[in-house]
Parts: structure tokens; sequence; C-alpha cells
């Protein structure tokens, strides 16, 4: 798996570089310095998974992650932070991203998270998943407002329902359909309709609002 690993900071740039390229499966084919020069390499060289620090010069994290989405919308993107601020980790989401870790997770467990992050997976480390609980947790007590939202997701039609709830726990179309035992093409069909029927336009809001909403 081709790894793009862009941080400002030499140090970590070249050290958690070489911590990767020593677990298998892992080859980090290129490094930046900041989100232009990701980009730059990008148009020249293939790469699988983009591993972005979030606080960058010239371009940040999150709006590298916002250009890949556009011109590589199938490349994963992963956000690195040595910070945890919520509103970060919210900006990434509206990007669509594959995961948000921050730099304390061990390199064995970055190279696993990567490889789900390439086969499809969402990942998040601890502190976000905190957060994603959190917002949880709060918005619980103010339930009525989700109550239009679980009103639509009841009144799915038992095929579209089997979509949900299995979109809502991040797997990709391919596993979607290993499971439900269909064709990529359908659950690719099935999601849109999903999409419409719930007023959604990205996986990774409607995840949350089915959280928030205590699916």
């Amino acid at each position: 798996m081709r790894v793009l690993f862009a941080d400002d900071d030499q140090i970590i740039r070249e050290g958690l570089a070489n911590l990767l390229n020593h677990q298998d499966g892992i080859t980090v084919v290129a490094t930046a310095e900041n989100g232009a020069q990701a980009l730059d390499i990008l148009a020249t060289q293939p790469v699988d998974v983009a591993l972005i620090d979030v606080d960058m010069p010239v371009l940040d994290g999150i709006q590298t992650a916002q250009r890949i989405a556009k011109q590589y919308p199938k490349l994963a993107v992963v956000i690195l932070t040595a910070f945890e601020h919520e509103e970060s980790f919210a900006r990434s989401l509206e990007q669509n991203v594959r995961g948000f870790l921050t730099k304390d997770i061990p390199p064995d467990r970055l190279a696993e998270q990567l490889k789900r992050a390439h086969a499809g997976e969402r990942v998040f480390g601890s502190r976000p998943t905190e957060m994603l609980t959190s917002n949880f947790l709060a918005a619980s007590s103010n339930a009525p407002e989700y109550q239009y939202f679980r009103c639509r997701v009841e009144a799915l039609p038992p095929y579209l329902r089997d979509v949900f709830d299995l979109v809502i726990e991040a797997y990709p179309n391919k596993t979607i359909a290993r499971r439900l035992k269909l064709s990529e093409n359908t659950v690719r069909t099935y999601v849109s309709e999903l999409f419409v029927a719930l007023d959604f336009t990205s996986r990774n809001q409607l995840t949350i609002t089915a959280l928030k909403a205590g699916y």
C-alpha cells in the first residue's frame, strides 16, 4: 500500500515515514512539508492513502483534504494531528475524510488503521471517538430534535433499512454487498435511494446524525 505523508515538522515527517516503512504492507512513497507540495506529488505519484497533518503552512490539512476530495475522490485521506480540537475534527468530517488520528498512536496501530482506511472503512482515534460520544450524549437530552429523522428511518422499506444499518457502521459498498448478498451496483443504487429518502448527501453526516439520534 502506497502512502503519502505530509507534515511540516521534518523530524516527525522523516521519523514516522521510517517507522511506517518497517510495517508490513506499507510503503511511504513520498513525503511533503505542506499541503501544496502534497498536491504536486499526487499529480505525478500513484498513492493509495494520503496521511495529512492538520497544522501545516501554505495549505493546512483540512484545505488539502478538501482539494484531494475534489481532484482524487477515490483516494483515502486520513488526518493526523498532535492536538484534538473538536473544530478540526468537525471540519475534517465535512471533507469526507476516511479517518482522524492523533500522533500518539503507535506505528503498528497506525499502519493497521491506514490499511483499514484503504479498504474503505472509517478510522478514528480514541479522543475523536470520545468527541462523537460526547456529542451523542449531549444530543440525547434534546432527542425531539431528531424525532423527524427517526420517523423517516423507521419508514424506510426493509431493503433500505438493511443498507442504512450497515452504512452508519461505516462499511464500504463492497462489504455491504457481500453481507447483503447483492451486487455493488445494486448497493450503490440503494445508497443513493437512502440519501434521497433521508435527505442527505454525505455518509459521514448521515452517520453522525444517526449516532446523535440514538442508532
